[in-house]
Formats: C-alpha cells, structure tokens, sequence
C-alpha cells in the first residue's frame, strides 16, 4: 500500500488509542475511532459533520454511552485492532483510492466507519441523519474549495489552509531551498525560545537569505532582521 495516513489521522488514531484506555479497554474498535476523530476537533470530518448540523457532542456521548466500560489492564503502545477496526480502515483506504487521493486522512476515516453499518459510530451518525453519501460529497467539496460558503473556519487552527492537497506540497518538499528556509525558521524559532514554527519565524528566515526577494525589498524599507527579532521578543 503506498498511501500513508496524514499528521491528523495519526493524531486521531493516537487519541483513539487513548479514549480506549479511558474505557478500560485492550482492543481498538471503531467506537474508540469515533471518538478520537471528534477529540482531534479541527480536522476535515469534525469539519465535514459540523457543516451537516452534526451534534458532536452528543455523537461523543452516545457512542460512549454504548461501549461498555471494560477491565483491561494498561496497553503498552498500540492496541490490536478488531475485526471491524480492520474493515473500517479498509474501507476508508478504499475510499481515499476512490478520490485518487494517496494518503489517508481523517475524512477517509469517517466515511470507512459509516461504511460498517453494524457499527456503534455509523448507528449513532445515522441518528443524526447523517448518510455516506451526502457526507462524501460534502467532504469532498470542501477539499476542492476553502471558501465553501457553507462552511465557517473562524475556528479552524490553519484555517483555509487546512483544505490544501498533500500532493501539493510535495512539489516544496524536493526543493533544497524550501528546505534551507524550513531549518533557518527553525533556528529562528529556537532562538527566541519558541517551541513551535510560526508565520514570523518563516519571516526571519527569509530575510536572513540577503539574496531574496523578500529581503532586498524590507530592506529597501528600512526593515533589518535585528528590528524584526527585538520587535518578537518584545512581544510587539
């Protein structure tokens, strides 16, 4: 299989792995997926469902309402998927083949657990009015538009950018100067203490390239690096 799962289904499977621990549970099932999609929160399902008027929170707790508490006994690392898992992520790797989509992201994943009719998530999505097809199509109008009119990402974390093909991003990702850039923001972002990359450590790397664009036309306006810098750290 050549297709691998993005940051936000990893994510969301990590968490599953978690909601199953908080049921006392040794086993991986697609109600744990369920809830672990909804814990991500700012991922294309939870999006993809809001736009359907979908209740998260009530999906949350009737599927944990009907997975009974068990007694297992703390998981080193991964739990091993049920039968149903298994399907589930099948069918979700079918559906990512299906939108000519080589990765598995969490949209895929939704639309796998609505696949297993007999499972807790499809049940409780199908209360809600929720159907596979009506979700696929809505999924897939928001990966081909971020300005979906229907769709709010006031709350989104990378906003409109969360929509942005993977296979698109690998054209920057065989270029060595993207990748210079990427380790200056880096470098940048350690020396004003911060732990994440942010827009502004990206803005200091490329005016640390003298020879770019970006540089030369700040520093026809009088911006140095040095400004930049004590502006960050004085939290201006």
């Amino acid at each position: 299989m050549k297709e691998r799962f993005s940051d936000r289904a990893r994510h969301a499977l990590a968490l599953a792995n978690q909601e199953a621990g908080k049921l006392g549970h040794d086993y991986l099932a697609p109600g744990h997926l369920m809830l672990g999609l909804i814990a991500e929160g700012e991922c294309v399902a939870t999006e993809a469902l809001r736009v359907l008027n979908v209740d998260l929170a009530a999906v949350r707790d009737n599927v944990s309402a009907q997975m009974a508490a068990g007694n297992g006994g703390a998981v080193m690392g991964r739990r091993a998927q049920t039968d149903e898992t298994k399907q589930v992520i099948a069918a979700a790797i079918d559906e990512a083949r299906k939108c000519g989509h080589r990765y598995i992201g969490t949209e895929h994943l939704v639309l796998g657990l609505l696949n297993l009719e007999s499972g807790v998530p499809a049940k409780v999505l199908r209360q809600q009015g929720v159907e596979l097809d009506a979700l696929r199509e809505k999924t897939l109008g928001l990966l081909r538009s971020s300005m979906d009119a229907t769709h709010d990402l006031s709350h989104s974390r990378h906003g409109e950018f969360e929509w942005v093909h993977q296979q698109e991003l690998s054209k920057a990702f065989r270029s060595p100067k993207f990748w210079h850039t990427m380790i200056m923001a880096v470098d940048s972002a350690n020396r004003l203490g911060d732990g994440e990359i942010a827009p502004e450590h990206l803005l200091l790397s490329l005016m640390r390239d003298e020879s770019s664009r970006a540089a030369k036309l700040l520093a026809e306006k009088g911006v140095t690096v040095d400004w930049v810098r004590t502006q960050l750290a004085n939290g201006s």
